[in-house]
Formats: C-alpha cells, sequence, structure tokens
C-alpha cells in the first residue's frame, strides 16, 4: 500500500502562485503596446500647429479583419498636437511623421503642404531629444515617456533650450489613462500599462 504524500499548505501556494504569474507573464506577452511620447516642431520661430482634425487618427481607420494599418500603429488623439499614442513596438519617429504627412533628414524637413526647408548658411534643423541634441531621430524607435523637438530657423544653442522647455511632459500621465479612440482601446487599463511596461522596458537612450 503507497503511502499518501501531504505537501505543506505553503508549498501548494507557492507553486499556485508560480503558475498563476506564469500564466499571467504568457498572456502579457500577447498584449500589444500602448505608451505615450512628446514632441514638438518649431519653422522660423513659429511652432506648427497638429491640432487639426487632418491630423488625427479616426476610429473608421481600424481594421475589421484585424489587420494592422500604419496609423493605427502610432497617431494623436482628439486635436490634442503633442501628445503621441503608440500601440506597436517596433515604431519610429520617421513613422510617425509619415502618418501626418510630414517628412525630414539630418539636412531637411517637408511638410504636409510640400513645403521644403533646407540647411542654408544661417538656417538650420536641429533636434533635441530627451534634452540632447542628436543629428536625426528619423530611424530611431520611440520610446515611453520620449520628448523631441525639431527646429528650423536662426535660433542660438540658448534659444534652442528654451524651445525645448516648450515641449510638453505629460506622457507619463496619459500612460496611466484608457486611449480614447484607439481599436479596442477601451479594454486597456493603467494596470495593463503599467504591467507591459515592466515586461517591455522602454529605456532612453
Amino acid at each position: 500500500m503507497k503511502k499518501k504524500i501531504f505537501y505543506p499548505l505553503w508549498v501548494l501556494l507557492f507553486l499556485g502562485l508560480g503558475y498563476s504569474w506564469g500564466y499571467i507573464y504568457s498572456e502579457l506577452q500577447h498584449v500589444p503596446p500602448h505608451f505615450h511620447a512628446n514632441f514638438a516642431m518649431y519653422i522660423n520661430g513659429e511652432r506648427v500647429d497638429f491640432s487639426e482634425d487632418v491630423y488625427m487618427e479616426d476610429i473608421a481607420w481600424c481594421s475589421i479583419t484585424g489587420d494592422v494599418n500604419a496609423r493605427e500603429r502610432v497617431h494623436l488623439h482628439e486635436n490634442n498636437p503633442d501628445t503621441i499614442h503608440v500601440h506597436h513596438d517596433g515604431v519610429t519617429w520617421g513613422h510617425f511623421f509619415a502618418n501626418i504627412g510630414f517628412t525630414f533628414g539630418e539636412n531637411f524637413i517637408s511638410s504636409d503642404t510640400w513645403e521644403v526647408y533646407v540647411n542654408s548658411w544661417e538656417r538650420r534643423i536641429h533636434f533635441i531629444l530627451n534634452g540632447k541634441e542628436i543629428s536625426n531621430p528619423y530611424n530611431r524607435l520611440i520610446t515611453s515617456k520620449d520628448r523631441l523637438l525639431i527646429s528650423y530657423g536662426l535660433e542660438t544653442p540658448q534659444e534652442q533650450e528654451q524651445l525645448y522647455e516648450s515641449v510638453s511632459d505629460n506622457a507619463p500621465e496619459y500612460n496611466a489613462k484608457y486611449d480614447p479612440a484607439s481599436c479596442g482601446g477601451n479594454n486597456e487599463n493603467a494596470l495593463v500599462v503599467i504591467l507591459h511596461e515592466m515586461l517591455h522596458p522602454h529605456s532612453h537612450e
């Protein structure tokens, strides 16, 4: 006759918690990211206004087939002109600006109205990301709580720093909110956002 084995309660509790965490971890690997970043663009000292409807993501862009389209991946909402919503890993600053009709490189900016601004001996393009000037963020991944300034004009380094201070820093606040208009956005909540960032941290490099 086999002897029955009785496990202490703490062993069963430990095994149960381990199984539960493993299941949660596995499920969260399939949760799409949802985080935010901030930006501003100045052309010849004037801030470009991105609050118009044409720059906003519309829920009509959501695909009924479940396919991911470009504007679903990264966009603006609710006529908020400086808070970017990112819903997929691997999204770059170039992807975002292409969605709102802009493109840029180290030496030029092209707007959605086909205006082109090119470096000259006096007017130049500058990029400041998270407080540091960089050469060109076009192919750089957007990460949670990024702050990007793009400026073209006559500004001195001190004036560029002042422009950078005007870039909103409300991305952490939005990270803890429901997404107001994305596909399935209302299924996301602050807990999912926090857990996803724990598993997929977006560092400022």
